[in-house]
Order: structure tokens, then C-alpha cells, then sequence
């Protein structure tokens, strides 16, 4: 079966990293990712960063860089991670679809909430592109 890409978000504000808490599916509500989604047939990955945060989070924004490592989710799912930014004068990140909650976090406060397994080695691999 081929692989399918999953894109996250490491989108970074003021040397804090957005997290947003899972409100479906039931076994995933609760528990913190990095905003993102399936990448479409015929799309990019950055290409579907961009749809997936104006989709979820009602922002505009610009991918970077993708951080390094890919992560197993379901098969044939795989996690793929890039950096991303707010475009300036885009909305502020608002709970659209899936999520019930955002929060920014500082390096600091990155482990206060209960990050879902699969993101947990992509925030670790995230921390240093804070900018910090």
C-alpha cells in the first residue's frame, strides 16, 4: 500500500508553538496535535498545510521549512511536519473543526498538555526551530 502523508503544523508565533486539543474523533478527544491533515491527491504537502490551517484554524499562513523525521501513524498514514507562520494580517487561530481549545505555548510550558503519541518525537524534533 502506498504511503499517505499527514502534514503538521509547527506554527510558530513569538518563540511559541500552537498546539490544539483534539475534540474528535472520541478516542483522540482530549489530547493535543499540531494542527494539520491528510495531504489531497495531486496537492504538495506545503499546499495542503496552507488548506488544512485556513480549513481548521481560519488563518492565513506561510509554510518553511520541514523539520526533519517522518512519524508512523495508522497505515498507510505517515506524519511529515513543516514550519509555519502567520501571514500578516491573517485571523487569529480559532478551533474551527476538530479541535475545542488552542493554546500558544512557550518552550516552557511545551509538555503541560497531553500531547497525542504520534506528535510527541515531532514536538521534540520542533523545540529547536523556536527560535529561541
Amino acid at each position: 500500500m502506498t504511503e499517505r502523508i499527514v502534514v503538521g503544523a509547527a506554527l510558530v508565533d513569538r518563540g511559541r508553538l500552537l498546539a490544539a486539543r483534539r475534540s474528535a474523533p472520541a478516542e483522540l478527544a482530549g489530547r493535543w496535535e499540531l494542527p494539520g491533515g491528510k495531504v489531497e491527491p495531486g496537492e504538495t504537502p506545503e499546499a495542503a498545510l496552507v488548506r488544512e490551517l485556513r480549513e481548521e484554524l481560519g488563518v492565513a499562513a506561510e509554510p518553511g521549512e520541514r523539520v526533519p523525521g517522518q512519524w508512523p501513524l495508522r497505515v498507510p498514514f505517515v506524519l511529515q511536519v513543516w514550519t509555519a507562520r502567520l501571514r500578516p494580517g491573517s485571523a487569529a487561530p480559532a478551533p474551527l473543526e476538530d479541535h475545542d481549545e488552542l493554546r500558544w505555548l512557550t518552550p516552557a510550558q511545551i509538555w503541560d498538555v497531553p500531547w497525542l503519541d504520534q506528535d510527541v518525537p515531532a514536538v521534540e524534533r520542533v523545540l529547536p526551530h523556536l527560535g529561541l
